[in-house]
């Protein structure tokens, strides 16, 4: 069994506009609004490729039918959970002229006292062997240390977590030793204790290979198993619980629509691929053939399984 937590998820409105710039006035050629989260994201590829998945999130009331709606419709088990209010959005504008995308978030609502007694009582069933993605940010004001005491409970049921953050929780979470980490280059940096600025989106430019192997080998070396760090077109690195360095990666064969949560797919595949007990290199590739079929579909997590499956085909894995 699988299982995603989305302590602060959000609903995705996607507009499509075309000459968009700061300061003009638009009509939007197409718009979407999707239930979405780093967790429910990452769900909905579970979904996609048959696997049983269960979704544990902490919803605004308010918009609780349409998050049950969206898990009902893609065969995701509901383990949402209410709490006052609205749950935040998020907006990104496409302008397919420019091939430019623009994001809006909003921080969202704090979660109310007992809602993370909530959560792990959805995760009482645990049985040894499960994986538990933990994945997004924190509600504000929730305590850092989340998290970790998420992945402790989890370890003591003898279940494997992943966890994909960012900030103080990823490295609250890190010192709980999940058992594996999904990290972009700026996380990575983070966790490896490197100065790189407040901004998630912050570019850090072209890192050298080494670079980033050696980061991978020292957070390895903190009691993680294995780690995977995604580097969008230049694929996805990561090591095994050897400690083998492995490569992966596949050309896309069709337009970019939308790469927001690729990061997310590659998680998701990467986990459905380690539950069937693949070797890491396939886990590898499955993951980066996840995150190549979410570019080709606008909207977080909507990859199609053809698209997986013939990006899959076309990947390449590589031991470093």
């Amino acid at each position: 069994m699988i299982y995603t937590i989305t302590l602060n998820p959000s609903l995705d409105r996607t507009l499509t506009v075309e000459g968009f710039h700061v300061g003009g006035t638009f009509k939007a050629t197409q718009t979407d609004l999707l239930p979405a989260g780093k967790g429910i994201n990452v769900a909905r590829v579970v979904a996609t490729l048959g696997e049983q998945v269960a979704a544990v999130a902490l919803v605004g009331q308010d918009d609780l039918p349409a998050f049950a709606g969206e898990l009902a419709r893609t065969g995701i088990e509901n383990r949402l959970i209410a709490v006052p209010g609205a749950t935040r959005a998020c907006v990104t504008i496409l302008d397919p002229a420019d091939h430019t995308v623009t994001h809006v978030r909003e921080q969202g609502q704090a979660a109310p006292s007992g809602a993370m007694e909530q959560v792990k009582a959805e995760l009482a069933g645990l049985a040894r062997g499960d994986w538990i993605v933990l994945a997004g940010s924190l509600s504000p004001g929730a305590p850092e240390g989340g998290y970790g005491e998420l992945i402790e409970m989890c370890s003591a049921r003898a279940a494997h977590t992943l966890l994909d953050t960012n900030g103080p929780p990823l490295l609250a979470g890190v010192a709980a030793r999940p058992t594996a980490l999904r990290l972009n280059l700026f996380e990575l940096w983070q966790v490896d204790g490197r100065s790189v600025g407040d901004g998630a989106e912050q570019d850090l430019g072209e890192v050298p290979l080494e670079g980033i192997l050696s980061a991978l080998r020292r957070v390895q070396a903190r009691g993680i198993e294995m780690v995977v760090v995604s580097m969008g077109e230049r694929g996805a690195v990561g090591l095994d619980s050897d400690g083998r360095a492995w490569w992966a990666g596949t050309r896309l064969d069709q337009p970019v629509v939308d790469a927001v949560g690729s990061g997310d797919a590659l998680g998701g595949g990467w986990v459905v691929a380690e539950a069937r007990g693949e070797p890491f290199p396939e886990a590898l590739r499955m993951g980066v053939a996840c995150g190549a079929a979410n570019t080709l579909v606008a909207g977080a997590g909507r990859c199609r399984r053809s698209d997986i499956d013939r990006l899959a085909a076309l990947a390449t894995v590589r031991e470093l």
